[in-house]
């Protein structure tokens, strides 16, 4: 339990109080304190999603039992996936719904059946609610979706008619388009109503618009690259030298950058946080290219490219706070947290190292003459880029759990189409 986890359990028992944590997080978690309370009930349930929605995957791309149960015993042993599922973190649980959608929506595609499109949004819903920047993992399922229903053509509805150049017409592609709009801005707005509005009174609450932290790690890096001071002043004592910026400036967590001096002092934050938004807005402004350059270098790092270990594996203690999530270690749990820290700069720590072997296991199988699996595999695997792609510049720093979905889905992508394991229809054929 980390103090977010710890947070989300506060306001599952009490009420939501702000809508800057996600309130869905809280409102499934007093679900599953009826029947098991703390962290127990939500512990099993976002495990279970992860394990479940990987089973769901796999049958609906196509992939054999071994290639599912590999995909399961990579996520069980990769400290970069282990690490993430040993704590109560809306991260995995995000990950399972967004798999279990995009699961859905490959059945809906293939079949047509009403049950299996109401469930995918459902599960899209549910995934986008858990992560504020979640809809854009979502943005290719509900596009083939919108395409489908409005009888348009795509690679994952209509491989061969689609290669043959069909499409059914610039009107319904232009109408799948609306639609496109209508459920995007439907889900986003879903999870905005929620951060604005609490249940079941509807009260008006408060939602966090912004990070101060991530700005002052922004005005940081920029600062470096641009040669010259951009931070308030008001954030620190003494002068602020190049040296000195160097030696705050940690891409992978702004939190870092505060403590003692020389490092920033955090108790200033809060009262000058407008200021901060203010002098963070204007150096994205005037140093574009420096803003660039640093939100690259924590991108870097959240991909596990970086020399060392890779940052924030996992949390091994339970954040005080609340009644009934005190635990004392097993022999198992210290054995788990000793490998997970024992192998954090290893390649299986790395989420690049999984999107070489994923994006490799797809270049083989475009070179193959079956590309049935392949099509299908393509579609999540594009729910996992366009979720990297948003998290570039909203990413408050380089924890591994951020990337939970985005690693489930380059190891199922990878066992499902790697070489030399039986597939669903060859072991059919036998």
């Amino acid at each position: 339990m980390s103090y977010d986890s710890m947070y989300a359990l506060r306001q599952a028992r009490t009420g939501i109080e702000t809508g800057g944590y996600p309130p869905m997080v809280s409102y499934v978690w007093a679900l599953c304190e009826r029947f098991i309370p703390a962290q127990g009930g939500m512990f099993i349930l976002q495990n279970a999603l992860v394990f479940a929605s990987v089973v769901a995957l796999g049958r609906a791309v196509g992939f054999g039992e071994p290639r599912i149960v590999l995909a399961m015993f990579l996520l069980a042993i990769a400290p970069l996936t282990l690490g993430p599922m040993l704590v109560v973190w809306k991260d995995v649980s995000f990950a399972g719904f967004a798999a279990l959608g995009y699961a859905c929506a490959l059945r809906y595609l293939e079949r047509r059946r009403r049950a299996a499109l109401a469930l995918a949004l459902l599960f899209i819903l549910l995934a986008s609610s858990f992560r504020l920047n979640g809809i854009a993992a979502a943005l290719p399922a509900l596009a083939v979706i919108a395409w489908t229903m409005c009888g348009a053509w795509t690679p994952w509805s209509h491989p061969a008619a689609f290669r043959n150049g069909g499409g059914r017409g610039w009107r319904r592609q232009g109408a799948g388009f609306a639609l496109f709009v209508v459920l995007t801005a439907s889900a986003f707005g879903f999870a905005t109503l929620l951060s604005n509005w609490r249940l079941p009174d509807f009260k008006r609450i408060d939602m966090a618009t912004g990070n101060a932290s991530t700005q002052v790690g922004d005005l940081i890096g920029i600062s470096i690259c641009a040669g010259s001071n951009l931070l308030p002043p008001v954030l620190y004592d003494g002068a602020m030298t190049a040296e000195r910026l160097e030696r705050i400036y940690h891409p992978e967590h702004g939190q870092l950058s505060f403590g003692p001096p020389p490092l920033l002092l955090e108790s200033r934050i809060a009262e000058n946080a407008g200021q901060i938004e203010t002098a963070a807005m204007r150096a994205r402004r005037d140093h574009l290219a420096c803003y660039l350059r640093h939100r690259a270098e924590v991108f870097r790092y959240a991909m596990g490219a970086n020399a060392g270990s890779v940052f924030y594996l996992t949390d091994a203690g339970v954040w005080a706070g609340e009644a009934g999530t005190e635990v004392r270690p097993s022999a198992f749990t210290v054995r788990a947290v000793f490998y997970i820290r024992d192998h954090e700069a290893g390649w299986l720590a790395r989420s690049i190292f999984f999107a070489i072997l994923a994006f490799g296991a797809v270049l083989f199988a475009s070179l193959g003459r079956d590309r049935s699996r392949l099509v299908k595999a393509l579609l999540p695997l594009s729910g996992a880029l366009t979720y990297l792609a948003g998290s570039f510049f909203v990413l408050p720093a380089a924890d591994a759990r951020y990337n939970f979905w985005v690693n489930l889905v380059f190891i199922v992508t990878f066992c499902g189409l790697l070489p030399g394991l039986p597939s669903r229809r060859s072991q059919r054929q036998v």
